[in-house]
């Protein structure tokens, strides 16, 4: 257990070292019209919405480290998939792949965490700890999204090559890891996975979800999936635009896109740092409720403006994920037993990912019934489409945003 504490750090840096995430939307758009382009993220999205709740199950009942291994080396395959292929149905191969990765991570890395630590009798620590490791998973990536902005420059496919090497040393690193003893599992969950008792662990994750306190976080967890994704799925497209106008973004979108979200990601890793520190002092659900503010702000300039005095605020998309990753964590982990926990925080993200997957299946409807123009459904991302579909969520994000705070006063200690 000693291992899996010292080492969970280094997986969290390696998993992260995604240097695709600022050349992705540009590599799909050599090959792809806009709307397939959002079809095709809509696809992992989907994906991972069918994947999340039995990944989860799995996690709880076979194990967290097997859960890890199976997402380690799906990432392996879904980047080595990247590399020798092209076409929308092959994409969607490679992207079904990469959804295998993050679903089988989601909630069991934490909870991986959380186990190893308690087995120590350091449980205490977790917050503390948690937030250390997400800021070296964030310093990861943003070096490694700095790199692949610089590789796209000659070929946005090196990018992929880049996150492979960190993929498998990820890998490496998981099959060094023990799996933690259990401590409050029940004899029928730790049985041979059957509907019943998928359908008795999904109905007491549900029970779990009706309590005030949790209801509010998952709500929360929803609204933040769809909002800190908006400016990551559009802010490549929005760059492409302004190199039409800027002579320094002609020819280098995607260095400019690796400097912004490198950038962007080493901020956000300071705050990770900081999240706690900060929580402790203003209280959880205002350290929440500022965290979806500052997303708001974001999403809200880009929709009304076209202009290079937006591009600085970009800096901040990586802040809201940073500032709300470990504070809300750190008040649902005590509140599900360990039993339990992987497969509600697969609910969880679940719910987020299939909210954000039908924002995006809307949003490429659009390109087929007038709404976002005909240049741009040719695949020629114009400022009137990508308006439309900014301002669209901007709005859903303030209605949630009011929603939330609402909310928060039926609920005690947020």
């Amino acid at each position: 257990m000693h291992r899996n504490a010292a080492l969970y750090p280094w997986y969290t840096a390696l998993f992260g070292a995604m240097a695709w995430i600022p050349i992705f939307f540009l590599f799909f758009s050599q090959y792809l019209s806009l709307e397939q382009v959002l079809r095709l993220e809509a696809i992992y999205y989907a994906a991972v919405v069918l994947l999340e709740v039995p990944s989860g199950y799995f996690s709880d009942v076979v194990g967290r480290r097997a859960t890890l291994l199976v997402s380690s080396a799906a990432m392996v395959l879904a980047y080595g998939f990247f590399l020798i292929t092209d076409g929308f149905w092959l994409f969607a191969v490679g992207q079904f792949l990469l959804a295998v990765g993050f679903a089988f991570k989601s909630g069991t890395d934490t909870s991986f965490h959380y186990d190893s630590l308690a087995a120590l009798g350091q449980s205490n620590r977790y917050g503390e700890r948690e937030a250390i490791a997400g800021r070296n998973g964030l310093v990861s990536t943003a070096f490694a999204i700095f790199l692949g902005g610089f590789v796209g420059l000659f070929s946005l496919r090196l990018a992929y090559a880049v996150s492979l090497f960190g993929a498998f040393g990820a890998l490496i690193v998981v099959l060094s890891f023990r799996e933690p003893p259990a401590q409050d599992h029940h004899e029928e969950s730790t049985s041979s996975g059957s509907l019943i008792r998928l359908a008795k662990q999904l109905r007491l994750c549900l029970g779990y979800a009706r309590q005030p306190g949790l209801l509010w976080l998952l709500a929360f967890a929803i609204l933040m999936t769809i909002l800190n994704h908006i400016p990551y799925e559009f802010y490549q497209p929005y760059l492409t635009l302004l190199s039409t106008d800027v002579t320094f973004f002609a020819e280098r979108t995607s260095l400019v896109a690796g400097f912004l979200a490198g950038s962007s990601t080493l901020l956000g890793a300071w705050v990770a740092a900081y999240s706690i520190w900060l929580r402790d002092r203003i209280g959880l659900g205002s350290t929440l409720l500022l965290a979806t503010c500052f997303q708001l702000l974001l999403i809200s300039a880009m929709a009304l403006w076209l202009h290079p005095i937006v591009v600085p605020l970009i800096l901040l998309r990586t802040l809201p994920l940073a500032l709300m990753a470990a504070p809300l964590n750190t008040a649902i982990a005590p509140q599900v037993p360990q039993a339990q926990r992987a497969t509600y925080l697969s609910m969880q993200s679940l719910a987020g990912r299939l909210a954000f997957s039908g924002v995006l299946m809307v949003l490429s409807v659009g390109s087929t019934t007038g709404l976002i123009t005909e240049s741009a459904s040719r695949g020629a991302v114009d400022w009137p489409a990508l308006a439309w579909m900014l301002r669209a969520n901007a709005l859903l994000g303030l209605v949630g945003l009011v929603l939330l705070f609402l909310m928060r006063k039926m609920v005690r200690d947020l």
